[in-house]
């Protein structure tokens, strides 16, 4: 398989290649079928990125297959009122959480996101929150919070991190599961 960047076709299925500012190869699979490829831009050659296709193509098929034979939700666009209720809260959390844990100067902002709940810039102290958090429950979006919070202190997801966790929420794996079902 040789592939290039942009969309491609492996057995007759589009995949799309991207390449990105990742760590890591990801493939994810979008609403309409096409399997998407992310390759890190310095990290990975696109070689690299084939074989990492390569050795996960019968998992991408099976994941295709479930995702086709789902029902297109048709989700309308997160309204105004939507925003602004969201905004209220998440200046509400935002703002208890980072007295709670003694962070300061954090700032903040909503943006669409496809597929995070937040991000955390914590050399600039900056987060950045999904408008898509407007759709979920309070204690969820909570849980958003805290964790993107905890990323001023620990830069990745590893034991460290969930053992602030474990220490500032307690919980938190259920409401994560909550987020996000498998």
């Amino acid at each position: 398989m040789r592939l290039h960047e942009g969309i491609n076709y492996v057995d007759g299925i589009p995949v799309k290649l991207t390449r990105r500012a990742t760590r890591r190869i990801g493939i994810r699979i979008a609403q309409d079928g096409t399997v998407c490829l992310s390759v890190p831009r310095r990290l990975a050659t696109i070689a690299e990125g084939e074989r990492f296709l390569g050795d996960n193509w019968q998992w991408a098929l099976s994941a295709r297959a479930k995702v086709l034979a789902q029902p297109v939700k048709a989700q309308k666009p997160i309204s105004r009122e939507e925003l602004d209720a969201l905004s209220a809260m998440l200046g509400e959390l935002h703002s208890s959480w980072c007295e709670r844990l003694g962070e300061t100067d954090v700032t903040w902002k909503t943006r669409r996101m496809k597929s995070l709940w937040g991000s955390c810039h914590y050399a600039k102290r900056h987060v950045v929150y999904s408008a898509s958090l407007a759709r979920v429950p309070r204690e969820l979006a909570e849980y958003v919070v805290v964790h993107e919070l905890t990323h001023l202190r620990v830069h990745n997801h590893g034991p460290a991190f969930r053992a602030l966790m474990d220490a500032r929420l307690p919980g938190w794996r259920s409401l994560r599961r909550r987020l996000r079902p498998s």
